[in-house]
């Protein structure tokens, strides 16, 4: 399976050091967690959602392209999990709180959960603490540019 992620490109696409600086849907913050998605068109979408204008997109961002092997069973949250609000903002404790004890776990290398944005489509949330995060590859890193219309001025 591949899956791709958008990272700064002072950041390892795979150490998952974002974590630890702040909370996300799927953990709290002091985590090591790599999200990313199954579709490159979605971690832009992923991404976007967290900038308010074009002109705080940094400049320097790289689309990251990884392989997880056919080997690797990835667990796919529980439809209990996903209660009234899972996709609220601010998170819902229900996904923060069992996102991180996935993590805390290590049972599994990789956790499938829907998209907020297209609940249709999914994110992969990679465990960097699991022994099996070396059976995975970068294929490709690549200059990802955001097109300026993305986020227009809609005032």
């Amino acid at each position: 399976m591949f899956v791709y992620r958008i990272a700064k490109k002072e950041h390892s696409a795979m150490d998952g050091f974002g974590g630890m600086y702040g909370p996300g849907r799927w953990h709290e913050k002091g985590n090591l967690v790599i999200y990313t998605s199954e579709h490159a068109s979605l971690a832009a979408w992923e991404k976007i959602v967290h900038v308010a204008s074009f002109e705080n997109l940094p400049d320097n961002l790289l689309l990251v392209k990884i392989e997880i092997p056919d080997e690797i069973e990835i667990q796919t949250v529980p439809q209990m999990v996903l209660v009234k609000g899972w996709n609220s903002y601010p998170f819902s404790n229900e996904t923060v709180n069992y996102g991180t004890s996935f993590l805390r776990k290590k049972k599994h290398l990789a956790l499938k959960v829907p998209s907020v944005i297209i609940p249709d489509e999914y994110n992969i949330i990679l465990n960097p603490l699991h022994p099996d995060i070396n059976l995975c590859k970068v294929i490709s890193i690549e200059p990802f540019i955001f097109d300026r219309r993305v986020l227009k001025d809609h005032s």
